[in-house]
């Protein structure tokens, strides 16, 4: 049984942020307003749609990226657009920690607490952030923080990244 949204439809910004990517829909199939004739006659499909499966994890991005998090309807046009089940789709945004199923603010702050910001004081500096900010998630100032698993930076330990959504956001 594969995983369905059902009517959940993208925003414009959200569409925007993957047909940047992807390019135009070029027929209804992949999710193109207007259904020309020819698509009454083709489907893409089979070798034409598993070359581009490898794009799944960039459209991924363009849409965290550019809004902040990932929703329904967004994943589901991406899936539509690069012929991959929701479910496995579903599957890679959940697995990896920095992208986001659920509305938040646009700037996030994410702390490691992988082995080696955990030696060098990550827990200290979770803390401190837990009493001035509140919980991880809870918003403030219009930005949250999160923990986070390795940032790539263990020799700068205890590592922090600031992450902004938008088009013109620095990240």
């Amino acid at each position: 049984m594969d995983l369905h949204f059902g009517d959940s439809k993208p925003t414009d910004e959200e569409r925007a942020a993957i047909d940047a990517l992807l390019g135009p829909p070029e027929s209804a199939w992949e999710g193109a307003a207007d259904r020309p004739d020819a698509d009454l006659r083709w489907a893409r499909g089979g070798r034409a749609a598993r070359e581009r499966r490898d794009l799944l994890l960039p459209g991924l991005h363009a849409v965290n990226d550019r809004v902040g998090w990932i929703s329904e309807g967004a994943l589901d046009y991406l899936c539509r657009r690069l012929t991959v089940p929701p479910a496995e789709a579903y599957g890679v945004a959940s697995f990896y920690a920095m992208f986001a199923l659920r509305p938040r603010p646009a700037t996030v702050v994410q702390v490691c607490t992988d082995l080696a910001c955990a030696a060098r004081g990550s827990a200290e500096l979770c803390s401190e952030l837990k009493s001035r900010l509140g919980a991880p998630g809870s918003p403030a100032d219009g930005a949250i923080w999160e923990e986070s698993p390795c940032l790539g930076l263990c020799e700068r330990a205890p590592a922090a990244l600031v992450v902004r959504a938008g088009t013109g956001a620095p990240a």
